[in-house]
C-alpha cells in the first residue's frame, strides 16, 4: 500500500511539472533579402556571358567603400576579370579611397575589363604572365584618382607587369598626381597610355628582351610630367611620346632596336 501511495505520488507531481512547462514553438520562416531590378540585371549577364564565352575562370566585382584589400588569383587559360569584352556590361569598379588592388593571372589569352578605379591614394598591382593578355585599367572616371588621404604621403600607385608575348595594356589616369609603371618581357607588346593630372605625373616603362614593341603614351598637365622608358631588344620598336605642360616635361628612353620610329612631341607653355 506504502509503494502505490509514493508512485500515484511521484506520477501527479511529473503530471503537474510537465503540464507546467510552455509547449515549444515552431521556428518562423525566413523571408528572403529584396533583390532589386538591378541586381538582377547584372547578375543575369553576367551569367550569361559565363556560359557563353569559353573562359576558364571569371570575375565580376563592383565594391563601394574605403580602404579594401582586394586580392585576386586566377590560374588557366582564358581568365577574365569583368565579363564583358566591350566593357559596357559588368566592368569591374572599386570606388572608394585608399584601395589595394592585386590581380594576379597567369595563362594564356587573360582578360581584365575593364578595371575603374574611383577615388583617392589607390595602390594597384596587376601580373600577366602568359601570352596574348589584354588589360584595360582607368583610374579616376567621374571622380579624379590621386594620394589624397593616403597615409604614405604618396600619390596613387599603379603597377603593371606582363611576362608573355601579345601583350595589350590600356591605361588611362586622370588625377592630381598618378605614377605608373609597366613591366613587360616579350615580344610583340602594346602599351597605351593617357595621363592627364594638375599635379605633376610620373611614368615608368620598362620593357625587357622585347622585339617589335609599340608604345603610346600622352601626358598632360599644368605642372610638369615625366617619363623613363627603358627597351632592350634588337627588334624594331616604335614610341609614340607626347608631353604637354606648363612646366618642364622630363623623356629618357634608353632603348636597343633595329628600325622602328621614335616620334616624341614636348610642348611647354
Amino acid at each position: 500500500m506504502i509503494k502505490k501511495l509514493i508512485a500515484t505520488a511521484v506520477a501527479a507531481t511529473f503530471i503537474s511539472y510537465a503540464s507546467a512547462q510552455t509547449a515549444p514553438t515552431a521556428p518562423t520562416q525566413a523571408s528572403a533579402p529584396a533583390i532589386t531590378t538591378q541586381l538582377t540585371t547584372r547578375f543575369s549577364a553576367g551569367v550569361t556571358a559565363a556560359l557563353n564565352a569559353s573562359t576558364t575562370n571569371i570575375i565580376y566585382l563592383e565594391q563601394t567603400g574605403n580602404s579594401p584589400t582586394v586580392s585576386i588569383n586566377q590560374d588557366g587559360n582564358s581568365n577574365r576579370a569583368g565579363s564583358d569584352a566591350t566593357g559596357a556590361i559588368n566592368s569591374m569598379i572599386l570606388n572608394g579611397n585608399t584601395q589595394v588592388v592585386t590581380i594576379d593571372q597567369t595563362g594564356d589569352g587573360n582578360i581584365i575589363n575593364t578595371l575603374k578605379i574611383i577615388g583617392n591614394a589607390a595602390n594597384v598591382y596587376l601580373l600577366q604572365s602568359g601570352d596574348s593578355n589584354s588589360a584595360n585599367v582607368s583610374c579616376g572616371l567621374t571622380t579624379s584618382c590621386s594620394g589624397v588621404g593616403n597615409p604614405a604621403g604618396n600619390s596613387v600607385a599603379l603597377d603593371f607587369r606582363f611576362t608573355g608575348d601579345s601583350n595589350v595594356l590600356n591605361y588611362t589616369g586622370n588625377g592630381p598626381a598618378l605614377q605608373a609603371s609597366v613591366y613587360a618581357t616579350g615580344n610583340g607588346n602594346t602599351v597605351n597610355m593617357i595621363q592627364t593630372s594638375t599635379a605633376g605625373q610620373q611614368a615608368l616603362i620598362n620593357l625587357t628582351g622585347s622585339d617589335n614593341n609599340t608604345v603610346n603614351v600622352t601626358q598632360t598637365s599644368s605642372s610638369m610630367s615625366s617619363l623613363a622608358l627603358t627597351q632592350t631588344g634588337a627588334g624594331s620598336t616604335t614610341f609614340n611620346i607626347s608631353q604637354t605642360g606648363t612646366f618642364s616635361n622630363v623623356a629618357n628612353i634608353q632603348a636597343v632596336a633595329a628600325g622602328g620610329s621614335f616620334n616624341i612631341i614636348q610642348r611647354s607653355r
